[in-house]
């Protein structure tokens, strides 16, 4: 990976590791993906998308990002420090980064591994703004019975989405319709 460092809220040099490797005419054809990553089966269904890009003959980089969102149920603090938790949420965004990225690693597509702390859809619009993305894959909205009590963070994505399109994809990492930009 060109830059298996975390990052978490600075980001003084978001396009360390992809600026000015490939030359003015290839960098104008040159795609980079966010692909948000957390420990789901889902957040792995935009990887299908952006090999089969790959495939195609798309020149591309992938920045794989995982979001740790802070703690805040007095239960949980109870036991554990900010510090314990948000070394605990590292460690984990280290593990399924490195098992997310060997994909694009076996193909030889650069990948780029973030960890940031903050609240979901912000983070991940935020960094896909940062880092110059020319598209956010997510996968299909779940159905919203199912997120009642959790939340719907690619919903969220999709409604605050200022810039960055925003793909959609199935289980096969097919488009399916719900493309924002």
């Amino acid at each position: 990976m060109n830059d298996t460092g975390h990052e978490s809220r600075g980001r003084g040099a978001a396009n360390d590791g992809y600026a000015g490797t490939r030359g003015a005419a290839a960098d104008a054809a040159l795609r980079r993906f966010l692909l948000p990553i957390d420990a789901t089966e889902r957040s792995r269904w935009g990887i299908r998308y952006v090999l089969a890009r790959h495939r195609a003959g798309q020149a591309m980089d992938v920045a794989l990002l995982f979001v740790g969102e802070p703690i805040t149920n007095w239960q949980v603090l109870r036991f554990r420090t900010h510090d314990e938790i948000a070394r605990f949420q590292s460690q984990r965004a280290h593990y399924l980064l490195e098992e997310a990225a060997q994909p694009f690693v076996r193909d030889g597509i650069p990948v780029r591994a973030l960890f940031r702390e903050g609240e979901l859809a912000f983070e991940i619009l935020d960094a896909a703004e940062q880092l110059e993305c020319s598209e956010i894959v997510l996968p299909t909205p779940p159905p919203r019975l199912l997120t009642l009590l959790s939340g719907d963070v690619v919903r969220e994505v999709l409604r605050r989405q200022r810039g960055t399109p925003v793909v959609t994809v199935d289980e096969n990492g097919i488009p399916n319709g719900h493309r924002a930009g």
